[in-house]
């Protein structure tokens, strides 16, 4: 049974997902993972969540905190190596690991690490939050999907996982093929987040008809086309649901990559556009739209 969790970052997402949990448990069984320093900052500062104060339990590795039974990863994939590196101190031989980060190389990361035992592939889905310095703002929360992919996630660790979401309310879907909704989530990202970054919108501009759309499902197929070649079942229908998916955000929403853009921080176009580019090229199968967004972005990065 899961009693005691922890998260390693703590942004837009972090906050959304960490604070729930954490109002659930009890912050005593609810650890935000940092080294001491940033600890430090979170707790000088804090952080607000629609205007009210979240009353988290920061912890480092020099505190010593037993394994937990959950460990959730929600940093950036740049600081995925650093994530892992502070894990070490509260990973025991039965904890559970998912990761809430875009694209589909994280698992593979924890798998390295801890081995395929205990790691469930998840992919999170719906949520809206913005983030500005300690606050964030939002109007979905959202859900986590989650599943086994290949032979990766045992059955009795994703009922652990499900009776424990379950017991807290916590909002989630257990798709039919759980690698399809992996891709299916970058497929999105692909599209939406670097579309947003290169034309400087929210999601309005993506829910109507024009060039910043088109180009947004322009990425998307070039997803689903590497998608198939790689051996998932991606097809026009994924399209349609991930776009309808997009449409039914709040328009004044905007994705973590503008949100990277704006913010003048690193972003993660290398595993969006980067990863469809490089397997085009792995499949033979070209790539110009996502080829455009990568340069694009690239540009806006260097010039930060």
């Amino acid at each position: 049974m899961i009693k005691r969790a922890g998260i390693i970052g703590f942004g837009a997402l972090g906050i959304l997902f960490g604070s729930y949990i954490s109002d659930k448990i009890g912050k005593e069984n609810f650890y935000v993972i940092a080294d001491r320093q940033r600890c430090e900052r979170y707790r000088e500062s804090g952080f607000y969540k629609n205007g009210l104060y979240c009353d988290m339990n920061y912890v480092s590795p020099e505190d010593e905190v037993p394994p937990l039974d959950l460990l959730i990863f929600g940093v950036k994939y740049n600081a995925m190596g650093e994530a892992l590196k502070l894990s070490e101190g509260f990973a025991g031989e039965n904890t559970i690991f998912i990761s809430l980060l875009n694209g589909i190389k994280s698992e593979e990361d924890i798998i390295e690490k801890y081995g395929p035992k205990n790691v469930i592939y998840s992919t999170s889905q719906g949520m809206d939050s913005l983030k500005e310095g300690n606050k964030i703002t939002y109007r979905d929360m959202g859900f986590l999907n989650f599943g086994k992919v290949g032979n990766v996630g045992r059955d009795e660790t994703i009922a652990e996982l499900k009776a424990f979401f379950d017991r807290i309310s916590f909002p989630y879907r257990l798709p039919e093929d759980m690698g399809r909704a992996l891709w299916g989530k970058l497929l999105l990202n692909t599209g939406c987040n670097q579309a947003a970054a290169v034309f400087d919108c929210c999601f309005d501009v993506l829910q109507r008809e024009g060039r910043e759309r088109d180009v947004m499902i322009g990425a998307m197929k070039e997803v689903m086309l590497v998608g198939r070649a790689e051996g998932i079942g991606l097809d026009e229908t994924d399209v349609v649901y991930w776009t309808k998916v997009l449409d039914g955000l709040n328009p004044k929403g905007m994705p973590s990559l503008r949100q990277d853009v704006l913010n003048k921080r690193p972003t993660e176009v290398e595993l969006f556009s980067g990863t469809v580019n490089r397997l085009g090229k792995k499949h033979g199968i070209p790539t110009p739209v996502n080829e455009f967004l990568y340069k694009e972005i690239k540009k806006i990065e260097e010039n930060y």
